[in-house]
């Protein structure tokens, strides 16, 4: 069985593909486009079994409040709120989309929360740590740690 993690963006969805010992056998930037293909493809490697486990923003409360930078002017700091909102909007979006198409194509899509804090945030940004907690030993970038992680620990 393959457990394969999702985090979505608008561009390219940080893909992990894991096995069920917990080691990661692949890290992907999958476009929405490609994305049904590509399960297929990991699909066929294990005779349909697997499972998908895909960050769900959807379960997380509004981005409100954030703390800014004081230095910033209030109507800065304003348009600073009102860019992360889209964005955030946008990714909540995507995820929505990436899971009807998934589970239209039949796939098991379990959403999970947003992981947060400790290793996630370390992970995120520091690959080498990222590569010591799992083992990991090729280049990544924060979209597919973040996959990663939803494939081994998302809940």
């Amino acid at each position: 069985m393959l457990i394969i993690g999702i985090d979505p963006d608008l561009s390219a969805s940080g893909v992990a593909v894991t096995t069920d010992s917990r080691v990661i056998a692949e890290l992907s930037k999958v476009k929405l486009s490609g994305l049904v293909d590509f399960m297929h493809l990991q699909a066929a490697k294990v005779e349909g079994r697997i499972l998908i486990k895909m960050e769900d923003p959807n379960l997380l409360k509004p981005t409100f409040p954030r703390v800014l930078n004081k230095k910033l002017t209030q109507a800065q700091r304003i348009a600073t709120m009102r860019k992360i909102s889209q964005d955030v909007g946008k990714v909540k979006a995507v995820a929505t989309l990436i899971m009807e198409l998934l589970k239209d194509a039949g796939f098991n899509v379990q959403p999970c929360r947003p992981l947060t804090g400790g290793h996630k945030a370390r992970c995120k940004k520091d690959a080498a740590y990222f590569n010591t907690l799992t083992g990991w030993n090729a280049r990544s970038n924060e979209d597919c740690r973040d996959a990663a992680l939803i494939a081994l620990y998302g809940v």
